[in-house]
């Protein structure tokens, strides 16, 4: 009997695997997976190397939300007039990315002095600077190669000069165009829709952290959930975007360590603000074991989630458990969705012939505008029209990942915001007509027990009504007529009282 329950107490044991840490990894140190349902508020496990800050570098970037003091963490653009709303781009190659806009910056955005300020700042502009090199710069040196041709080798000799005859050429430019702005629209299209999943999220996440509070009895429960809700926008990040949103993560500078190692210290810093109070510690190592393993982050949270759905049962209605379940499969459905953008691009055979297309087509601009403009005049106007083409293909382009342009660390710390103020200033709300009626009743139980305390004490038996009529000393009726057990006799302390 005693061997059945001990096998049977070992078979619900969890699996615990253990392997060397691969090829890149610091030396002397075991991955250890740990495979359980055990709920993280049992006990207090410990420190997993993929969860211990010491094994990465010092994060950069994140500020513990404790040292904000209320200010912006977003470094913006400065150098641009009303470019508060707008990230500094640390590089050429980077897209514009806006933050969310306020009543003010929507007033900057349809001033009517916009248009001076944007060329004020063209030179600032994310398109010219990405298109500068090597795309207008070839332009405008094929443009002086042909001028220098046409008016020093051949001297200016009408049956000798390179030209092509605008008018054929203007067909060209008209397709050309109408292929950009397709292609435009097909990215726009993209990253609405990705736009769209961020909102559905952030709805989501609202009404179960309401219905959390509303329907989980258990304080360790909707404390468990409240921090799974903060903690799912942090993965999601770092799942559809290799930075995590901290875009000035240089990829190839290595000297404070790996991409990944600076990457991963990022994502504990963001963890670690979530659990400060340190319990329920297991969700993080479940989280930064996954993440470091190059598993699904957010798949874990989910998972994490049903846990404490599913042990709320027995004491939560089960339509409510339901009704949670259904909020996180909202949550699973819109990460499906977010997953098939990131992994689907639009059909690259498209992608290239676009841009065969455009190769051609700037390259040849000059030699359609020679004949009619000169050299000096073809230089300036292949220049201008290739980048007024190719600017267009070129927000297509980078709109086309829209996890690389939208401001998703802002999304996340407006999700964090939500959750904090939905669970402190949730307060259940009575009805003063039953709050005073319950006081009512309440008083006058109070009443009636003070008015027949008297007449109780009145109708007790002979010595045994608080007196015992000869000198008048109080006693009590356990005293003059202590209990005794089953065989009569008094306990222990009563014979040594007697």
């Amino acid at each position: 009997m005693h061997l059945r329950r001990l096998r049977k107490l070992s078979l619900r044991a969890p699996r615990t695997t253990i392997r060397s840490i691969g090829a890149g990894s610091k030396p002397g140190f075991q991955q250890v997976q740990a495979f359980s349902s055990t709920p993280s508020t049992t006990s207090t496990p410990e420190m997993p190397f993929e969860a211990n800050p010491d094994n990465f570098p010092k994060p950069e970037f994140w500020i513990p939300r404790a040292e904000r003091k209320g200010r912006s963490v977003f470094k913006a653009d400065n150098t641009m007039w009303f470019g508060a709303n707008r990230l500094l781009r640390n590089d050429r190659r980077c897209p514009s990315r806006d933050l969310n806009f306020t009543p003010l910056d929507w007033a900057n955005h349809r001033s009517p002095y916009r248009r001076i300020r944007h060329m004020i700042n063209i030179f600032k502009s994310s398109t010219i600077q990405r298109l500068f090199f090597p795309e207008l710069s070839m332009t405008a040196g094929i443009a002086l190669g042909l001028a220098y041709y046409n008016e020093i080798v051949v001297s200016g000799a009408a049956d000798a000069m390179l030209s092509i005859s605008p008018t054929a050429f203007g067909g060209a430019t008209t397709a050309i165009g109408i292929l950009a702005g397709f292609r435009l629209n097909a990215s726009y299209g993209r990253f609405e829709e990705c736009r769209i999943f961020w909102g559905d999220t952030n709805n989501a996440i609202r009404d179960m952290a309401r219905e959390t509070m509303m329907w989980l009895k258990d304080p360790g429960q909707r404390a468990r959930m409240l921090k799974l809700l903060k903690a799912y926008p942090v993965v999601l990040n770092f799942h559809l975007n290799a930075k995590g949103g901290h875009h000035n993560i240089k990829r190839f500078d290595n000297t404070n360590g790996s991409f990944e190692d600076r990457v991963h210290a990022e994502y504990l810093a963001e963890l670690r603000d979530i659990y400060t109070d340190g319990e329920d510690i297991n969700d993080m190592y479940r989280m930064a074991k996954v993440k470091y393993n190059g598993g699904n982050t957010v798949i874990e949270v989910l998972t994490l989630m049903g846990e404490t759905i599913a042990g709320s049962v027995g004491t939560v209605d089960s339509i409510y458990v339901r009704e949670l379940d259904e909020q996180m499969q909202r949550l699973c459905a819109v990460f499906g969705a977010s997953e098939r953008v990131l992994r689907t691009s639009l059909p690259t055979s498209f992608t290239r012939h676009t841009s065969r297309l455009m190769f051609f087509w700037s390259n040849a601009l000059p030699f359609a505008y020679y004949s009619t403009l000169g050299p000096v005049g073809t230089v300036f106007a292949s220049v201008f029209t290739s980048w007024a083409i190719q600017s267009i293909e070129d927000i297509g382009v980078q709109l086309e990942e829209p996890f690389f342009v939208l401001p998703m660390r802002q999304y996340s710390d407006g999700i964090f915001d939500a959750i904090n103020q939905i669970g402190n200033n949730y307060t259940v709300y009575e009805l003063p007509s039953l709050a005073a009626e319950a006081q009512a009743e309440a008083e006058a139980e109070a009443a009636t027990a003070t008015e027949a305390l008297p007449a109780y004490e009145e109708a007790r038996p002979n010595g045994t009504n608080g007196t015992n009529g000869t000198n008048g000393a109080a006693y009590h009726a356990d005293d003059a007529a202590p209990s005794r057990n089953r065989n009569g006799a008094l306990p222990l302390k009563r014979q040594h009282e007697h």
